[in-house]
């Protein structure tokens, strides 16, 4: 508040706010010696504006119509050179970096970067805050330091409230912000990156980020598969590049987060995805969630809690997200919901499902309003040789034990059955399934219940249906009998 108070109105020094004249020998020349505000308005700026001292602007209009009731810098910079060691910038920090960018929009003319630092040195304290950067084909935000500045920039970035928006032409490099080797300790908040084909590049050290939602589908070359198997949301690169985040969002992209490297490590807390449909020209169908390194031995850390994932499409019509698997084992995905229209198979849940994660423990409720009929609660599918073990606890003190295993073309489920239990076992699909069904005792009121899994072999995988739920219904029962009779082939196993 107190840079802001001092700063001088660029108007007074000469600037014109109707987009007539270049302001950037005029803003070049007076920040090296305090800091600026820029009055509503669009300033034509033709040179990068090297600042020195904080900048201010008198509105962040949060969408690309440049407009008289906002601050923008509406850049004609020639640029095309897409090396971020050889970038340019509407705005480019100078001197020591403790800058104060805010409460302004930046329209980019070609692929030069929104605000580009370079070199980004150690406890900058650089904070940028409501600040739109449109028509990007560049990088949104770029910070680097060249191989001729040496050590480490910690604690350089605060970024909150911003739009980052590319373009419809073909946007490359297009990346909504790249913090690139030795930089690293930033905060990011409140940010959304639309129309880019890279989201967020993340090569070291720690990105902090809160409320977060990164769309890379709607604009550029959505028809173009080159393009669309290019596309990613966060990629953590060569270096320890960790990212500690709370709801973050991120929507349509062929890779939704890559891993460069096996020491990368990524925590997300209420995580959501959804494929929004804006690419339906493209051909590939084999998006994923992750993708490590090919031939990987050692895996990055990755642990998903809580949120939510929308597989688009069904059988007849598959959507781009088919692999949602977890890409190492030691992966942990707990509480993320996933939404989809496809049949409940092997082959589907095989992509859909989380596999490679620990054997599931969960818990569920079957209301009252089900009393005396059976509601499928845990099912596990088996592609081939093996077995897996699950238990089954209610708070009425029911509990059934079972264990279903294959041994070349006989499979056998060996079931010790609770009093509101019962299970069944049937080559329903091309796959085989045995599924796990409960009940309410009539006049009874809703049945708290626990899953464990406590063996599963890498052929057999367990499924949590209530976090299986089907879209649009949102419901958690996949099927309801309301009777054991109907449960088919029960009778055929042998109980223990």
């Amino acid at each position: 508040m107190t840079e802001y108070q001092k700063a001088v109105n660029v108007l007074e020094l000469g600037a014109k706010n109707d987009g007539s004249e270049d302001v950037s020998e005029i803003v070049n020349r007076y920040t090296k010696e305090t800091a600026l505000y820029f009055p509503a308005g669009q300033y034509k700026v033709s040179q990068p504006l090297v600042i020195e001292n904080p900048i201010f602007g008198a509105g962040y209009a949060r969408g690309p119509q440049a407009d008289a009731g906002h601050t923008w810098l509406i850049s004609e910079i020639q640029h095309e050179d897409t090396d971020p060691l050889n970038e340019t910038g509407v705005i480019r920090f100078g001197g020591t970096g403790h800058f104060t960018v805010e409460n302004l929009n930046i329209r980019c003319a070609s692929h030069e970067c929104g605000i580009y630092i370079n070199p980004c040195v150690q406890s900058t304290a650089t904070f940028v805050n409501k600040v739109g950067i449109y028509n990007m084909r560049g990088y949104g935000l770029l910070a680097t330091k060249g191989p001729e500045t040496p050590g480490f920039a910690s604690r350089p970035l605060f970024l909150q409230n911003m739009t980052i928006f590319g373009t419809a032409d073909y946007p490359y490099p297009c990346v909504g912000i790249q913090l690139d080797d030795r930089i690293g300790d930033n905060r990011f908040a409140n940010i959304e990156i639309m129309g880019t084909r890279i989201g967020v590049v993340q090569e070291a050290s720690f990105v902090y980020a809160t409320n977060m939602h990164i769309w890379t589908g709607c604009l550029g070359q959505k028809d173009n598969d080159q393009w669309w198997e290019t596309t990613r949301s966060i990629i953590l690169g060569k270096g320890d590049a960790n990212f500690l985040g709370d709801n973050i969002y991120v929507d349509t992209s062929y890779v939704l987060i890559e891993f460069r490297s096996p020491r990368n490590m990524l925590s997300i807390n209420n995580f959501m995805s959804w494929e929004d449909g804006s690419i339906q020209g493209c051909t590939k169908r084999d998006a994923k969630l992750f993708k490590i390194p090919e031939g990987s031995t050692e895996y990055p850390n990755i642990n998903l809690t809580n949120g939510m994932i929308y597989v688009s499409g069904d059988n007849a019509h598959p959507g781009r997200l088919n692999d949602v698997t977890a890409p190492c084992p030691n992966a942990r995905i707990q509480n993320v919901r996933i939404l989809s229209n496809y049949s409940l198979n092997a082959d589907t849940w095989k992509r859909h499902s989380f596999l490679r994660c620990d054997t599931p423990t969960y818990s569920g409720i079957v209301p009252a309003s089900d009393a005396d009929q059976y509601v499928r609660i845990a099912a596990i599918v088996q592609e081939a040789n093996g077995s897996c073990e699950l238990t089954y606890t209610a708070d009425n003190g029911d509990r059934a034990d079972f264990t279903l295993a294959t041994k070349g073309s006989a499979t056998r489920l060996l079931m010790k059955k609770g009093i509101f239990c019962d299970a069944e076992f049937y080559d329903k699909f091309e796959e085989k399934f045995c599924t796990l069904y409960v009940k309410v005792p009539a006049n009874s009121p809703e049945l708290h219940y626990t899953v464990k899994t406590t063996c599963a072999s890498e052929c057999y995988f367990p499924l949590d249906l209530g976090l299986l739920k089907n879209h649009p219904a949102f419901t958690a029962k996949t099927e309801i009998l309301s009777s054991a009779d109907d449960l088919g082939y029960v009778s055929e196993a042998t109980s223990c």
